[in-house]
């Protein structure tokens, strides 16, 4: 006690052993407030705070209509950083978060002369410049002055807000073993009490026995059925003698509702739950429906074998989290698989099992999930004990209370290893099958035929011209086969019978396309119950094969008629030649006219003997000449190979009596060669006029006898161009015209 308050004490003996509180009450200058000063206090005042001062409990006192604040020790522990400044403010203002709450306290209290009281009351309190939850016990009562009426309020404050958290933090708990209790592989129920009263049963307990209204009944009660099995008789031993059963291969008749009664087969351990007094108080039932299992064994030994393995790694990793994302807890499945002790995964230790490859992601999801309070699902690899990574699928829920605050996470690892490597191989395969068809042209389909609906590739759609869609119906593509080849096609008559051809060759016309193409199609069909159901095939676009073989027929064709052609026109080159001079001279013409039908060959060949070009055709048959020596003009018409052969003819024969008789004989003599096309003033139609003309040779005698050329002239060159070829022999040299109808172009 300070020496301020002795000096205090003589007048105002009421406030002595108050403690830090005396000494400040004290000290405090009442006589700006409502209370006055302190030695003009009533008696009731200084009785109330003088009892007030010496309690070990929080209390204070709300004093006057504004609720000036008078308090001991334990409350100025209470106010916190509040105090001392609360000291003689109104209550209103002293709390001004809870000022409503006060409010009505003064109301009913001071105004209405009533008492109040509250059992945890929870209030947000502001508290290290935070707001927080706080819970308290609190008691209202008025304060009466001399005349009997309320003049005050005295508040008793307990804070509970340490026992509140504990139960939050049980009920999170108990809410978290729920979980996993509901979570458990196998099948569990709660049973409390020597007559075995169901208090809790899981998702796999109620699948064994059937959806059955059992929470509140006794094993007998809800079980009827099991009477005479033995199940009773051993619940009683265990709950007796406290001793745990375990039943390896136990078979149990039920009577599921709403079902016929069946055999199975169970795995069973009944184990005695005890009171801290060690009084057994109920019976964990726990265990595992083996009938497959079982009827496996019986059946086959390597099934059961098989079987075995894929129990003993069906139960998943299960952890837990708390509000802030930490990891605190892992069933044992974890520590078996990773060779971790407890305790070195908490927190985020977890990662160090987490693929590096894989942890980013992960760790971004689980934050996501913790920020947005959503469930979590993520696939990363996770190091096994070995050093080996295993494929997992991660999932986790929040657990919420009624304000939506997360309390703590549940979550489970799957291992998903098979199953990943059979998709990425399935995916390879599906991508190298799918790059073997494109890089063929093969489209797959598969028709459902019951309705009509075709599903296919990329690729199928791109041969029948149609867009890329997961599917089409079987009228779209029959609308595009050409009439003539419909007959061809599978119908809904042979595809309903299943009698459709396997394979066939038909056209068909792609939207807005003219030209016609052809498709090979195959198909097979899948049966049910003797009933096509669906038309499996491949498509392939042949329409290039199609044209091929076309020309391969019309190329042999052509190479017989033209051969043929040939053999006679060397036969007539040979007799004409051979008749009219003699043999050495002959032997020279006839082997000239042989090089120029050879090498307007070699032209038609380059253009695989389709149209060729009427300035390739002159050039070529030229060049045993001087080439310096001639002016040519003209356009590279296109010309038939029976065209190109008479030209080329024509030309060698021209330039070989030019070089014998003509202007090609002098050294001044020149030959210009023309053509072009003239059309007709009225119809517009277009006509050849093609001329041979030598200047500066020699004088020009006309012949006393028409040899091969004039032959050439007349019965060929006319003929095969369809028009009119003149031969003059002018004095300035020997000219030639051809005048035809040109109808290449048509």
């Amino acid at each position: 006690m300070g020496d301020g308050l002795m000096e205090t004490l003589p007048r105002h003996a009421f406030l002595a052993g108050g403690g830090e509180m005396a000494d400040r009450i004290a000290r405090f200058d009442w006589s700006r407030s409502a209370l006055g000063p302190i030695e003009q206090w009533g008696l009731p005042l200084k009785t109330i705070v003088a009892f007030m001062l010496r309690s070990p409990v929080a209390m204070v006192l709300l004093w006057g209509p504004q609720g000036r604040m008078i308090y001991n020790d334990a409350y100025a522990v209470f106010a916190g950083s509040r105090h001392p400044q609360l000291l003689g403010s109104k209550v209103l203002e002293g709390w001004p978060e809870v000022a409503e709450f006060n409010a009505h306290v003064m109301d009913v209290v001071l105004h209405q002369g009533g008492t109040l009281s509250f059992e945890d009351q929870a209030l947000d309190l502001n508290r290290d410049g935070r707001s927080r939850k706080a819970w308290m016990n609190l008691d209202y009562s008025p304060v009466l002055d001399e005349s009997g009426k309320p003049a005050g309020v005295m508040a008793i404050v307990v804070e509970t807000t340490g026992k509140m958290m504990a139960e939050r933090w049980h009920r999170s708990e108990r809410e978290r073993q729920i979980q996993m209790f509901e979570q458990s592989p196998g099948f569990m129920a709660m049973l409390h009490g020597p007559s075995h009263i169901f208090e809790l049963a899981n998702a796999g307990y109620r699948q064994l026995v059937g959806q059955r209204d059992l929470i509140g009944q006794t094993v007998r009660e809800a079980f009827p059925d099991l009477e005479g099995q033995g199940f009773f008789e051993l619940l009683d031993q265990v709950y007796k003698t406290g001793e745990p059963f375990v039943g390896l291969g136990l078979k149990v008749d039920l009577q599921r509702p709403q079902a016929e009664k069946e055999e199975r087969v169970i795995d069973l351990i009944y184990h005695p739950i005890r009171n801290p007094d060690g009084e057994v108080i109920g019976i964990l039932a726990q265990g595992v429906d083996v009938t497959e299992r079982v009827a496996a064994e019986q059946a086959s030994k390597q099934n059961a074998d098989r079987f075995r393995t894929l129990a003993e790694a069906l139960p998943n990793h299960v952890w837990t989290a708390g509000p802030d994302g930490l990891l605190d807890w892992f069933n044992p499945r974890v520590y078996e698989y990773s060779g971790s002790f407890p305790g070195e995964l908490d927190g985020d230790k977890w990662a160090s099992l987490v693929h590096p490859e894989d942890l980013a992601e992960a760790a971004g999801r689980w934050r996501e999930a913790n920020e947005n309070r959503t469930p979590y699902e993520t696939e990363f690899r996770l190091l096994r004990r070995d050093g080996a990574y295993r494929w997992y699928i991660a999932r986790a829920v929040p657990i919420q209370d009624a304000e939506g605050n997360v309390l703590q996470w549940v979550g489970t690892n799957t291992d998903i290893d098979d199953q990943k490597t059979i998709s990425q191989q399935l995916l390879k395969s599906e991508t190298r099958f799918k790059q073997s068809q494109n890089a063929a042209g093969i489209g797959s389909l598969e028709l459902d035929i019951e309705t009509g609906t075709v599903m296919g590739s990329e690729q199928l759609w791109k041969i029948w011209g149609l867009p890329v869609q997961p599917s089409h119906h079987i009228s779209v593509l029959e609308a595009l086969v050409v009439p003539e080849d419909a007959h061809i096609r599978s119908n809904p008559e042979t595809r309903r019978a299943g009698t459709a051809v396997p394979h066939v060759e038909y056209r068909i016309r792609r939207p807005g396309e003219t030209k016609m193409r052809w498709v090979s199609r195959s198909v097979e069909f899948v049966f049910d119950d003797g009933k096509p159901v669906t038309m499996f095939g491949v498509m392939q676009d042949i329409t290039e094969r199609k044209e091929a073989e076309g020309r391969m027929s019309t190329l042999a064709h052509e190479l017989e008629h033209r051969i043929k052609n040939i053999l006679a026109m060397v036969g007539s080159i040979a007799t004409r030649t051979m008749r009219d001079t003699d043999l050495d001279t002959a032997r020279k013409a006839f082997k000239s006219r042989l090089e120029a039908l050879g090498a307007v060959h070699d032209i038609l060949n380059q253009a695989r003997w389709s149209d060729t070009s009427l300035l390739d055709v002159v050039q070529k048959g030229i060049e045993p000449f001087e080439r310096e020596r001639f002016s040519i003009s003209g356009p590279p018409l296109p010309i038939t190979p029976k065209m190109a052969i008479a030209m080329g003819l024509l030309v060698n024969e021209l330039g070989t009596n030019a070089v014998k008789y003509g202007a090609l004989s002098s050294s001044q003599g020149r030959v210009s060669i023309n053509w072009d096309l003239k059309y007709d003033r009225e119809t517009g139609q277009p006509s050849l006029r093609w001329a041979w003309q030598e200047v500066d040779g020699p004088q020009v005698v006309v012949p006393d006898k028409r040899g091969f050329g004039s032959v050439l002239i007349e019965k060929v060159l006319g003929a095969d161009f369809g028009g009119n070829f003149e031969l003059r022999y002018e004095p300035k040299g020997v000219s030639c015209v051809l005048e035809a109808p040109w109808v290449m172009s048509q």
